[in-house]
């Protein structure tokens, strides 16, 4: 682990740990390196109070939530109790989806603040919660885009509940609402039910940094929605983001987060310039901990030239951003070229424990891709990969819920099989067992940098005293403040005459 720099000031309401092997043979085009973020408690650092929410519950009302009519009685009863969790003063809105948004309460396009009233007159209302029409999940998501949209200061938070598929409208136009709503608020995807599609609701779960989860027995709903409720109204954090500042000759593959659950962070990030990018993660409470595996692609530098073996050099800065702030102090993924045919080869723990996390998820994905296909014998060998390697790495949860699907034979050529009464209920509950699957390279990965928002008449910032990070000639990167290079120490500005024996 890269050990922070010290300094006085008050604590930071973040702690960053950077854990990596900097050690890169002159082969190697790529390196792995995990971000541990942590909100320290109130009492260990400067953390902001706990702060009015905004929050939206979105309910499915399509014709499939009256049969049974289970489904929709739950969906009401799951509505009551969060809306009974609402904290005084926070903003809320309850509204039905079908092929079309409608308001619920408030009666009219807007937030209701919570109160014992509003409340009370919030849960009465649930009784237009009615079942019937169609689908189409991204103008529920626009509605609560457009609810949410006045209070960017507040924790945004929305649950999404549904029965079914979203059929109302195409993958384009549920894509295009997801990119709008990307970084505006979190949403927790709920899937009752058997008939819904668990890559529609990891999808938004994964672009809008929340959790997707299968509700296998409508008196089991209640209590989730309880739970999404209490977390949404313990968060203190609204937007925490993370910016990666590369060296010349290094580039962002991709970021994930590990944990508590996979999220791939690269499709929706922000560039800011060719060497500067920030990923979004979403809203946090003032005491967790979270795991962010960064993949970076290593070159020898802008001007292609061998560097110098063994020695240590800044492949990238880490800041943590809150409300455009520091809120840690940054850290650096630091390279270290070398000839040693061993050191390289060295991956740390942690490293491969998130490694081995990505490998999992992909089997799963893949098994109940290939069972839902029909292809039984890529779903055994799938999912009997994802057996072993949960084995591995102790993941419980996942061994727990791939148990409804197959059994283990203790055979090393098939190591586990179908159960002949496995349940499409039971696939699901696999499907969304905290595994979002990774994508190929990100599509803003080509794209060009977005102009800067400083006009091009408008004056450089003077070396050490803007906000732009510096490049010394010797190629190493500094932050903007600095005033000589971390690396060979050359000042960033000459002083000033008179200055020396001043």
């Amino acid at each position: 682990m890269t050990p922070g720099p010290g300094g006085g000031g008050p604590p930071h309401a973040f702690g960053l740990e950077v854990v990596q092997n900097p050690y890169r043979s002159t082969s190697d085009t790529g390196m792995a390196v995990v971000l541990r973020v942590t909100a320290r408690s109130p009492a260990e650092a400067v953390v902001p109070a706990p702060t009015s929410a905004g929050v939206v519950v979105l309910v499915d009302c399509s014709s499939s939530m009256g049969y049974p009519q289970a489904k929709m009685t739950a969906a009401k009863q799951a509505t009551r109790a969060a809306i009974d969790t609402i904290q005084d003063g926070s903003s809320f809105a309850i509204v039905a989806g079908t092929d079309t948004a409608r308001m619920v309460y408030p009666e009219r396009a807007t937030t209701a603040v919570a109160s014992e009233s509003t409340r009370a007159a919030a849960k009465r209302a649930t009784g237009h919660l009615y079942a019937g029409g169609g689908t189409a999940m991204g103008r529920w998501l626009r509605l609560a885009d457009q609810l949410l949209g006045p209070y960017p200061d507040l924790v945004r938070h929305v649950i999404l509940l549904t029965d079914g598929r979203n059929e109302h409208e195409t993958p384009e136009q549920l894509e295009e609402v997801l990119t709008g709503c990307a970084g505006n608020f979190v949403c927790d995807a709920r899937g009752i039910g058997e008939d819904w599609d668990h890559r529609q609701l990891l999808r938004i779960a994964s672009v809008l940094r929340g959790t997707a989860e299968a509700i296998g027995q409508v008196d089991e709903l209640v209590a989730d929605f309880q739970s999404i409720m209490d977390r949404a109204m313990g968060k203190q954090v609204a937007d925490l983001r993370i910016r990666l500042t590369t060296a010349p000759g290094v580039r962002v593959r991709s970021v994930r987060q590990e944990t508590p659950t996979l999220a791939d962070l690269t499709e929706h990030a922000t560039v800011l310039d060719d060497r500067t990018t920030e990923f979004y993660t979403g809203s946090w409470t003032g005491d967790e901990s979270r795991d962010f595996l960064v993949d970076l692609a290593i070159g020898y530098g802008s001007d292609g030239d061998r560097p110098p073996l063994e020695e240590e050099v800044r492949a990238a800065r880490v800041d943590l951003l809150m409300a455009g702030e520091r809120c840690a102090d940054p850290r650096p993924i630091v390279l270290r070229w070398t000839d040693d045919p061993v050191a390289p080869t060295r991956i740390e723990p942690l490293v491969a424990r998130h490694l081995g996390q990505e490998e999992l998820g992909d089997a799963v994905a893949a098994g109940c891709d290939a069972l839902e296909a029909g292809d039984r014998q890529t779903a055994e060998a799938q999912l009997g990969l994802a057996v072993g390697l949960a084995e591995r790495l102790g993941n419980t949860e996942v061994l727990h819920r791939l148990a409804g699907l197959v059994e283990i034979t203790g055979d090393s050529d098939r190591p586990v099989r179908l159960k002949a009464d496995w349940t499409r209920s039971a696939l699901l509950r696999v499907a969304v067992s905290s595994v979002m699957v990774g994508g190929a390279e990100p599509p803003w990965a080509a794209r060009q940098p977005r102009p800067s928002p400083q006009s091009p008449s408008a004056p450089e910032p003077a070396p050490g005293t803007g906000t732009a990070d510096q490049v010394c000639p010797c190629g190493r990167i500094s932050p903007p403040e600095a005033v000589v290079c971390d690396a060979c120490r050359r000042p960033f500005r000459e002083p000033a005459a008179g200055a020396e024996g001043a």
